[in-house]
């Protein structure tokens, strides 16, 4: 071998052992993946490929106290990534958010936006990717949702007749009537009332066995909220439900679809004067505009309340166990009482949360990065991707005790997001929540609550000046209805008489009724 030549190949050579020292010594790097991963048994990305370098903005309900932590660390292991992680989270608002779009200077990819306008605003300016045209690379995510479901999320979730965001799936807890079976038994009451007339019989036969009781109590409070929280349990017996997401307006269908104002209709006014009824004769909590709901819930703790209108999980809520009656006992109605001959209406809960991962648009050019957060999120879809999640590693925040999985002793779920990063993705864990008592009760609540949901809800795809519109307009529409209402219910008005009754029509009218109607008629057809 000449000299040149040797001198050439011994150069090679400290070259090659310098690199491999830096190799061993960036493995020591909590940013830098292990490449000598093997592949995952699901799918994931084989520790082999390079690492893809991604900038990632999280908006977290509890914010990380360190990062990187155990939940980045492993996420760019398992999918050969490396994250330039930000922790911008919900209680710092969407602002900061504004600017990084604004200013050209966002992320690759947020797991967990929760804005559905602003979403809508920078998926129109096209800052974000139609994920949606990509769903076919996600048939475990699809699959999380029924075909019914998956086309109300699709109206709701949609802007310009495109997908952005990817909804979670929500947990729903159907509210409805919750009983003292106890109380009901020993007043010698053998079923929930199915009409409004026996409900009014059966308050009363309640109220003569327990005297002091309130046969009806009322998740009080201030600033309206008592009322509100009172008339929750009247409006689908009088076929007038509240639909949260059109602000109360929704079409009719006893007046042949029209768009009309739950708290403006004559349904409304029949409503008020029967809860007026209860309260006149002593049925319903009597403070339930000023009642605290400390107080309220004291008055449940100690047998005051036997009937209450809330989330079916209640009845195996520990915060509401019945501990110093002996025998007491709550539990749900499975149907909801009507006030005619005609069932009560409700509205279809929306199995899905729009609050989930959103995708910049400069990944449509960048498919390596695309296809690797793509095998992220398909994996976070699965039960593997779910329990790892909520739960994080076991054995390191949490563990299987006989098939019981549970947060180890000293965490619970702020303290595991907090110190380790990991929080429920996409979907929970039925895996982790099978021993947990309230997450079965609501799911056995919506299996035989089904029947009860026959309304479909209609999306209203508002511009942002009209969504402030009624934003502004209706929460001055409420405070006069609920006023009103209140005032009503207690007897401070006359809801029989005609003039109260349309004089409180026009100071609605005063307020913009007209006005937020035409808008939401533009939509809801």
């Amino acid at each position: 071998m000449g000299k040149s030549n040797w001198k050439v190949t011994l150069l090679a050579l400290v070259m090659v052992v310098a690199a491999t020292g830096c190799s061993q010594a960036n493995n020591g790097n909590a940013n830098e993946p292990d490449q000598g991963t093997e592949p995952t048994a699901d799918g994931g990305a084989s520790g082999g490929d390079a690492a893809v370098k991604i900038s990632v903005a999280s908006m977290p309900k509890y914010p990380p106290n360190q990062i990187p932590n155990d939940y980045i660390k492993e996420v760019e292991k398992r999918f050969s990534m490396q994250w330039d992680f930000e922790s911008i989270p919900l209680t710092a608002g969407i602002e900061k958010y504004n600017v990084m779009f604004a200013s050209g200077d966002y992320p690759d990819f947020i797991p967990n936006m929760n804005g559905p306008t602003s979403v809508a605003k920078w998926a129109s300016s096209g800052y974000l990717l139609p994920i949606g045209d990509y769903i076919d690379k996600l048939p475990n995510y699809r699959k999380l949702f029924s075909d019914e479901d998956w086309e109300l999320l699709l109206s709701y979730g949609s802007t310009n007749g495109k997908l952005y965001m990817l909804p979670s799936v929500a947990s729903s807890d159907p509210m409805t009537w919750i009983y003292r079976k106890d109380a009901f038994d020993k007043a010698g009451i053998t079923a929930f009332p199915a009409t409004m007339d026996e409900l009014y019989e059966t308050a009363k036969k309640l109220k003569e066995t327990y005297p002091d009781s309130v046969p009806i109590g009322v998740r009080g409070g201030t600033e309206n909220g008592g009322v509100k929280n009172l008339m929750n349990g009247f409006r689908q017996a009088f076929r007038n439900p509240q639909s949260s997401n059109t602000r109360g307006f929704w079409n009719d269908p006893d007046q042949g679809g029209k768009v009309v104002w739950n708290m403006a209709s004559p349904k409304h006014r029949d409503m008020l004067a029967f809860i007026a009824k209860l309260y006149k004769d002593g049925l319903i909590e009597k403070e339930f505009a000023t009642l605290t709901q400390d107080q309220w819930k004291a008055k449940r703790l100690t047998g005051k309340v036997l009937l209450d209108f809330q989330y079916a999980s209640h009845t195996v809520d520990p915060g509401y166990a019945l501990t110093d009656i002996p025998g007491g006992q709550w539990e749900y109605a499975r149907t909801l009482p009507s006030a005619s001959e005609q069932p009560a209406l409700e509205f279809k809960p929306l199995n899905f949360s729009l609050f989930g991962p959103i995708f910049s648009s400069k990944l449509a050019d960048e498919p390596e990065k695309l296809d690797r957060i793509l095998e992220y999120v398909e994996w976070g879809a699965t039960p593997e991707g779910q329990l790892f999640h909520q739960a994080g590693l076991e054995n390191v925040t949490y563990v299987n005790e006989g098939g019981t999985l549970k947060y180890k002793d000293g965490l619970d779920r702020q303290k595991v997001a907090e110190q380790y990063g990991f929080d429920w993705w996409l979907s929970q864990s039925d895996d982790f929540l099978k021993s947990d008592a309230g997450y079965l009760k609501k799911q056995e609540a919506m299996k035989e609550f089904a029947a009860n949901f026959n309304v479909t809800p209609k999306n209203a795809p508002l511009t942002e000046e009209e969504q402030e519109t009624v934003n502004t307009t209706v929460s001055a529409l409420e405070d006069v209805a609920l006023q009103f209402a209140t005032k009503a219910v207690m007897g401070m008005v006359d809801i029989s008489s005609d003039e109260v009754w349309n004089g409180y029509l026009n100071d609605l009218e005063k307020v913009g009724l007209s006005q937020v109607q035409a808008i939401f008629e533009k939509y809801l057809k």
